[in-house]
C-alpha cells in the first residue's frame, strides 16, 4: 500500500466510524459526502489510496470496506474485530481534574480496542478520594506502573502550564500515543504520536467553520 497522507488519515478514520455505525449494506460517496461535508471525489480519493477495488456504481459494500480501512491503518471496528485480530490498547488517564475525574468511566471505550488501566495525579488527596473501576496513582508512581503495566497511551487533561513537562515524563515513561486535551501544542519527538483535542480548539474550529460557511 502506498503512503497514506495525514489528511487522508484523519478523513479514512472518520469514515470507519460512520460504516461501523450504519445499517445500510451499501453506502456510496454521495452518501459519506452528505455526512462529512466532504466532497465525493476527496472521499474516492481517500479509499483509493488504501487500493481498495471494490468500489462499484452503486456505491461500496459497507462491511467490506470496512474491513479494509481498519486492516490498512491498523484498527480494529469493534471490540470483536480488536479480540480476532489481536489489537487491544491499554491506556492511562493523567490529571484528575474536573475534565479528567469526568472521563473515569471506563464504559467510554466499551466495546473498542481501548481500555484504561490507571490513572494518576500529582495530588494525592485525589486519587485517594475519585473511585474508578481501575486503580488511581500519584502522579509519582508512573515510571513504575506504565512499564509495569505495558501502558501505551495516555489521555493529558492536566492544566496548561503542566502539560508539556507531564507529557515529556510520560514519554520517558515508555507511553507512544498522547491524546492531549489541553491547550497547549507539545513539543515532542517524532516517535511520539499525539492528537490535540482541546475543547477549546474544538470550538474555534467549530466557529471557523461556521463562518467561513457564511462567506459563501
Amino acid at each position: 500500500m502506498r503512503k497514506v497522507s495525514e489528511a487522508t488519515r484523519r478523513r479514512l478514520v472518520e469514515i470507519a466510524q460512520i460504516l461501523s455505525q450504519t445499517k445500510e449494506k451499501r453506502i456510496t460517496s454521495v452518501q459519506l459526502e452528505s455526512l462529512t461535508g466532504w466532497s465525493n471525489t476527496s472521499i474516492r480519493k481517500d479509499i483509493s489510496a488504501i487500493e481498495y477495488t471494490g468500489g462499484v456504481s452503486n456505491g461500496y459494500d459497507t462491511e467490506n470496506l470496512l474491513k479494509a480501512i481498519c486492516e490498512s491503518l491498523g484498527i480494529a471496528s469493534d471490540e470483536e474485530d480488536s479480540k480476532k485480530r489481536g489489537i487491544f490498547h491499554r491506556c492511562c488517564i493523567v490529571g484528575l481534574g474536573k475534565l479528567g475525574a469526568a472521563l473515569l468511566e471506563n464504559s467510554i471505550f466499551y466495546d473498542t480496542a481501548y481500555s484504561i488501566i490507571a490513572g494518576f495525579d500529582a495530588n494525592v488527596n485525589r486519587t485517594e478520594i475519585l473511585s474508578a473501576s481501575f486503580p488511581l496513582y500519584p502522579a509519582s508512581k508512573m515510571s513504575q506502573v506504565i512499564p509495569e503495566q505495558k501502558i501505551e497511551y495516555a489521555i493529558l487533561t492536566v492544566p496548561n502550564e503542566s502539560a508539556q513537562s507531564m507529557a515529556e515524563r510520560l514519554v520517558s515513561c515508555g507511553i507512544k500515543g498522547i491524546v492531549n486535551y489541553t491547550s497547549v501544542i507539545l513539543s515532542l519527538s517524532k516517535d511520539v504520536a499525539v492528537e490535540n483535542v482541546s475543547p477549546v480548539t474544538a470550538m474555534n474550529n467549530l466557529s471557523a467553520k461556521i463562518s467561513l460557511a457564511d462567506l459563501k
